[in-house]
């Protein structure tokens, strides 16, 4: 083939044939060198986000190690599906959902959900709590004193035995003799 390119006044790139093959043999390796050595790295960087245990850790840059493209994918079939990051958001996430869950009383009389500085249910509008007469804030039946502004909380003087009905005698007192 050379002989037929020298007749034609050309010469092939790289010296040779053979040279040329040697050329493109050694970029080619060196090209798949290069993307095996980027994936054992993104195999080591990926596993350290997802995992803590340092034998889990070494397997799986050993299975891209010795099995390269398949070992990649491999990984990937097995991996952990979630960042360490990931689990610690959610598990964050759960803890204020069970919080606000914790806060969120039932209505005594519908069982609807109720805060605790709800004054009345929003669903039955049953009375739930008494305001302060000083800073308006919802009291509970067993405070003594409002926490925010420490004003003594005023209780409803308890209602008097209701009068007779007229026509009727009043119960008779009783008198010393």
């Amino acid at each position: 083939m050379a002989g037929l390119l020298e007749l034609v006044g050309l010469s092939w790139p790289g010296g040779s044939p053979e040279n040329t093959g040697l050329i493109i043999a050694v970029v080619i390796g060196a090209y798949l060198a290069a993307f095996w050595l980027a994936g054992l790295v993104w195999t080591g960087r990926d596993i350290r986000q997802r995992s803590d245990d340092p034998f889990t850790q070494a397997v799986a840059v050993l299975i891209v190690l010795v099995l390269n493209l398949p070992g990649w994918v491999l990984y990937r079939v097995l991996r952990p599906t979630h960042t360490l990051e990931q689990l610690r958001e959610r598990r964050i996430e759960e803890e204020a959902l069970l919080h606000d869950l914790r806060s969120v009383q039932p209505c005594p009389r519908c069982g609807g959900p109720v805060h605790d500085d709800f004054l009345a249910c929003p669903l039955c509008t049953a009375q739930l709590r008494t305001p302060c007469t000083s800073c308006e804030r919802p009291l509970d039946a067993a405070w003594n004193a409002c926490p925010w502004c420490s004003r003594l909380v005023e209780r409803a003087a308890p209602e008097s035995a209701p009068a007779p009905a007229a026509g009727t005698a009043a119960p008779a007192a009783a008198t010393d003799s």
